[in-house]
């Protein structure tokens, strides 16, 4: 009698729980009305091959937007990687002179217009003073060491699957102690100008997907991010995503308050995921995944923004602080995202799959599936954090791609999101940067999916 109770019981709980996980597997796959009208229709294959098609026969013109050539040095933390590197290149499109430019970065220099372009060089820790003060203090030439000097500090330790305060130095150490170091070494070496690189993702708060019966839908599953955070106090760790953002928070204030006549700052928030080189983390990292693609969220209205859109972005800030009277802008963070209609993740899958000239293929799991393992592989990493000889003894290690990005805080910007960017779009005059992004986004997927099959055709060629 004991035992029928017992296992009736337990038979009722799993019936329980799997509704109750059905539910919120359920919600977390909805597309509201009111999101649907941010993106009604989906991208089709003829209009993605008539896309490409003509930004093959016109590529995209990111130098016509550059504001004019400055008479000023730059100094580009970063400038190695996607956003510091298109920002070398936009400097050097517009004319500055490749002594002009010190690239300061941990990573080697390796895309192959960097390369070409053949700027000064300096490896640097930002997380160590002397270090980032031996990048600053390297010898100018003589053509250039007179003239002001610009930062651009676009460097970041991106590691969006973790949220625990226990890991949270990991995140800040880079972020915001990285971005301290740069501040004194910046004002210490003279520039009187520091633009930094923020996150929208700053401004959003992580959605919820534990929900009751009744709820339809993931608590703050639909947002819009800006720079309306900015005038309140920093929140909470727990209303941030992710370490991530919660560090870049902190970095951007850090930014923002040195702000003074003789030392004009500000931050760009790119919105919502980078994309525009084959290195990047979103179109670039599907096409190297090729027919490995996974995902739970295709169905998610979002905006993406080229790199080159956010490079122009800091060039026009910059451009704003160098007025001769205090910029309503100085100080402040703006939001920038790509220009046009917004899309759906399905459409950027639309585009990979039908265009691109190496294999690919997209496989849709239930989100429940990353929702169960995503709690699995964070209490892994959280144990291996608490008990160091996990570590030590055992020899267990932290998992790494992909694993490390199947964690809750992943899920919990996974959202229906839209950008404000009309802050940023606003006249220098009305406070804004006059921001115009050079390409929308399906130009600018086009082109970077007709990047990628020249590179392969073109190491096919030297086989």
């Amino acid at each position: 009698m004991v035992l029928s109770t017992v296992t009736g019981a337990a038979a009722l709980t799993i019936v329980i729980i799997t509704i109750w996980l059905y539910r919120i597997n359920s919600a977390m796959k909805s597309v509201p009305e009111e999101v649907a009208e941010w993106a009604p229709r989906r991208w089709t294959q003829h209009e993605v091959r008539a896309a490409y098609e003509r930004i093959k026969r016109n590529p995209v013109d990111f130098v016509k937007d550059l504001p004019p050539r400055l008479d000023r040095r730059y100094i580009v933390i970063g400038g190695a990687g996607m956003v510091g590197g298109d920002i070398v290149m936009a400097l050097l499109q517009r004319g500055q002179s490749r002594d002009s430019i010190r690239i300061v970065d941990f990573a080697p220099v390796t895309r192959p217009d960097l390369v070409a372009g053949n700027c000064g060089f300096v490896k640097a820790d930002i997380t160590l003073p002397a270090s980032v003060e031996a990048a600053f203090s390297e010898p100018w030439p003589a053509s250039v060491s007179k003239s002001p000097l610009t930062v651009f500090h676009t460097a970041a330790l991106i590691n969006p699957g973790e949220r625990h305060p226990m890991l949270y130095e990991r995140a800040r150490r880079v972020n915001a102690g990285g971005t301290a170091n740069l501040l004194g070494a910046a004002k210490k070496a003279g520039a009187d100008i520091f633009i930094s690189t923020g996150s929208t993702s700053i401004d959003i708060l992580p959605a919820e997907y534990i929900i009751w019966p009744w709820q339809n839908k993931p608590r703050r599953w639909i947002q819009t991010a800006s720079e309306k955070d900015f005038d309140a106090p920093i929140r909470p760790h727990n209303q941030y995503f992710a370490n991530y953002a919660r560090s870049k928070a902190e970095a951007e204030r850090l930014v923002c308050l040195a702000n003074e006549e003789t030392f004009r700052t500000g931050s760009v928030r790119p919105g919502n995921g980078i994309y525009g080189q084959n290195s990047g983390q979103l179109i670039g990292l599907a096409l190297r995944m090729g027919t490995g693609i996974v995902t739970s969220t295709p169905h998610l209205i979002q905006q993406v923004v080229h790199s080159r859109n956010v490079a122009l972005a800091h060039l026009l800030f910059e451009s704003a602080l160098t007025r001769k009277e205090m910029p309503l802008c100085a100080g402040r963070p703006f939001a920038v995202t790509d220009p046009g209609p917004m899309q759906a993740n399905e459409d950027l899958y639309t585009a990979i799959t039908t265009l691109a000239t190496t294999p690919t293929k997209v496989t849709i799991l239930q989100p429940i599936v990353f929702f169960i393992l995503g709690h699995l592989v964070e209490a892994y990493i959280l144990a291996l954090a608490r008990l160091p000889f996990l570590k030590t003894v055992l020899g267990l290690k932290d998992p790494g791609f992909p694993l490390n990005l199947l964690q809750p805080s992943i899920l919990a910007i996974s959202m229906h999101m839209k950008i404000d960017d009309s802050a940023a779009r606003r006249s220098v005059e009305d406070g804004g940067i006059s921001y115009h992004g050079s390409v929308n986004s399906l130009d600018g997927i086009c082109q970077e999916i007709l990047e990628w099959n020249l590179m392969h055709e073109a190491s096919k060629g030297t086989r």
